[in-house]
């Protein structure tokens, strides 16, 4: 038996394919380009969140092991009644405007502290910012980036910090 090749011409009328140019080859590319550092930038913000919370969550458990059951917890704490019991002020900014009889906890990006603390100060965040005539008599337990203590201290302070005492007198602790 006798195969029969079937071979097609091409004529000029029939339609043939275009070729992209060097201009969508770029778009192309640098669409799939940018649409990959976008995915790229939302995973490192998911991760970054879920890092914080983890961390917020350990501070917390670990500010609770100390005997910190009543947590005030508002973006913005500002504290004007005297503290009786041991309280952890949790914010983006807490400011204790008053004394306190007992420990005191914060959990805060930032915390100005211008009252009498009589026991001790246990602070996880940025920046404690302790004002002038601001005492904290039972120390303080920091991990922070930053301390800038203008008031009078009566304890140890313990824990990782920069301390900022005055312009240009910066020291490093841990």
């Amino acid at each position: 038996m006798t195969e029969i090749a079937e071979t097609t011409e091409i004529t000029p009328d029939a339609p043939q394919r275009k070729k992209l140019g060097t201009g969508a080859k770029w778009a192309i590319g640098c669409g799939s380009g940018g649409l990959t550092m976008i995915l790229i930038v939302i995973a490192l913000i998911v991760a970054g969140t879920i890092f914080v919370k983890k961390t917020i969550s350990k501070y917390e458990t670990e500010l609770k092991g100390f005997g910190f059951e009543t947590v005030v917890s508002e973006q913005a704490v500002d504290v004007t009644e005297p503290i009786t019991t041991p309280q952890l002020f949790k914010g983006q900014m807490v400011r204790i405007m008053t004394d306190s009889e007992t420990d005191v906890a914060v959990l805060a990006q930032a915390c100005e502290i211008h009252g009498t603390i009589q026991g001790k100060l246990y602070f996880r965040g940025q920046m404690l910012m302790r004002q002038p005539g601001s005492k904290v008599l039972g120390g303080i337990d920091i991990q922070a980036q930053a301390l800038q203590n203008l008031g009078e201290v009566s304890g140890d302070i313990t824990g990782k910090y920069q301390l900022i005492s005055a312009p240009g007198n910066n020291e490093l602790s841990e």
